[in-house]
C-alpha cells in the first residue's frame, strides 16, 4: 500500500454515536449530572470504557452504561454527535452513518423526538463546519419488547425525510432473535426506511440468515457468516455488503486470537462486498485509519484492493447518488 491512509477519503457506515465518544467530553458531562445520578468521587471514567481486549458482547456493551448516563440532555445528545464529525472529519471521513438507540436516552425527561432532534443538529452542525454529509440509523434493542422496536421504527418514519437513512437492531444476539421485532422491521421498511441489522458479531450465524429474510440491505459485522456455508453462499450471491469493524471483531466474536483471524479477507475474496468501520472508537480505542492499517499490515492489501473497499462502502452507503457521485469522484481523484 502505497497511498497515505490517513488522507484517504473514507466512508463509516458502522458507528455508534455512544461508543465513539470523547472521554474528556464524559468527564466533563459527568462532572454536571445532579447528585442523584452523579458518579462516585472517585471513579474510573477510563477503566469503565474500556473493555477486556477478549470479552463477551455483554461484557462490551457494560462500558455503554457510562456514556449512556451522560447523554441524557439534548445539549450533551448534540455535543457529542457534533464532536463525533469532527473527530472523523480529521481523518478525511467524507461521509459517516451514525447509529444510537434513542430510546435509551429518555431519563432526563427529554421525549424520543426531541433526542432524535438533538442528534441531527449535531450532524447537521458537523456536515456544515467540516463539508461533509451524514445520516443517522435508528437501533431498537434487540433484547427489549416489541413495543420497544416499533417506537423506534415510528420515530425512523417520521424522520425518514430530515436525516434518517435506516432502522437497525442492536445488543446481545444470543436468545434474541431478529424475528422478534418482524413487525417493526415491516414498519420502517413500509415507510422507505433502509434496513441494517447487527448479526453474527459474537455468535449465531443463523441470525445472519434471519436478516437477510428480514429484508437487511446491509450486515453489522457478519464475523461468524463462515461458520453457514448455506447463507455465506446467499451473501455472495446476492452481493450483501458486510459492516466490518476488526478490531471491535476481535474482541468480541470468541473465534479470534489475532487480526490474521478475522475472515474479511476470505469474505473479500469471495466477492462479497465488505466496508470497514470502528463500531466504537471509544471502547475499542480505533480510529478508522487504525483499522485501514490494521488489514494492510495484516493481509497485505494493496492500493487495488483499498479502493475497492472503499467503493464498496460508497455503493452501500444509504446515501442519494449525487453524493455517492460525489464520493466516487473524490476517492477515484486520490487514486488517480
Amino acid at each position: 500500500m502505497h497511498k497515505d491512509l490517513r488522507t484517504l477519503p473514507k466512508v463509516e457506515l458502522h458507528v455508534h454515536l455512544d461508543g465513539s465518544m470523547r472521554l474528556a467530553t464524559i468527564t466533563e458531562l459527568a462532572s454536571a449530572l445532579p447528585e442523584e445520578t452523579a458518579f462516585p468521587k472517585d471513579f474510573d471514567f477510563k477503566k469503565a470504557v474500556t473493555p477486556p481486549e477478549r470479552c463477551t458482547l455483554p461484557e462490551y456493551l457494560k462500558a455503554f452504561d457510562v456514556t449512556i448516563a451522560v447523554l441524557q440532555t439534548a445539549e450533551a445528545l448534540e455535543r457529542a454527535a457534533y464532536e463525533l464529525c469532527e473527530d472523523v472529519a480529521s481523518e478525511n471521513v467524507q461521509y459517516l452513518e451514525v447509529r444510537f438507540a434513542p430510546l435509551l436516552h429518555l431519563e432526563n425527561d427529554l421525549s424520543p423526538r426531541e433526542v432524535v432532534q438533538s442528534v441531527l443538529r449535531g450532524l447537521k452542525r458537523g456536515e456544515e463546519e467540516f463539508d461533509m454529509h451524514t445520516g443517522l440509523i435508528l437501533s431498537a434493542m434487540r433484547n427489549r419488547s416489541l413495543e420497544h422496536s416499533m417506537e423506534v421504527a415510528q420515530l425512523a418514519a417520521q424522520f425518514s425525510s430530515k436525516g434518517v437513512v435506516a432502522f437497525d437492531l442492536a445488543g446481545p444476539e444470543r436468545q434474541h432473535p431478529p424475528q422478534i421485532h418482524r413487525e417493526a422491521i415491516a414498519m420502517a421498511q413500509e415507510s422507505g426506511v433502509n434496513l441494517t441489522l447487527h448479526a453474527g458479531e459474537g455468535c449465531c450465524p443463523e441470525q445472519i440468515r434471519a436478516a437477510l429474510e428480514l429484508g437487511a440491505n446491509r450486515i453489522g459485522h457478519g464475523v461468524y457468516l463462515h461458520k453457514d456455508p448455506t447463507t455465506e453462499a446467499l451473501v455472495v450471491e446476492q452481493k450483501i455488503p458486510l459492516e466490518v469493524c476488526p478490531t471491535s471483531n476481535l474482541q468480541v466474536s470468541g473465534i479470534m486470537d489475532s487480526y490474521a483471524d478475522h475472515p474479511l479477507k476470505r469474505y473479500f475474496d469471495l466477492g462479497i462486498p465488505i466496508t470497514l468501520n470502528t463500531d466504537n472508537r471509544l471502547m475499542s480505542g480505533v480510529d478508522l485509519t487504525h483499522e485501514y492499517e490494521v488489514i494492510v499490515d495484516t493481509f497485505g492489501f494493496h492500493n487495488e484492493q483499498i479502493h475497492q473497499i472503499c467503493h464498496n462502502g460508497i455503493n452501500a452507503a444509504f446515501a442519494s447518488n449525487e453524493i455517492k457521485d460525489e464520493l466516487r469522484a473524490s476517492l477515484d481523484a486520490f487514486f488517480a
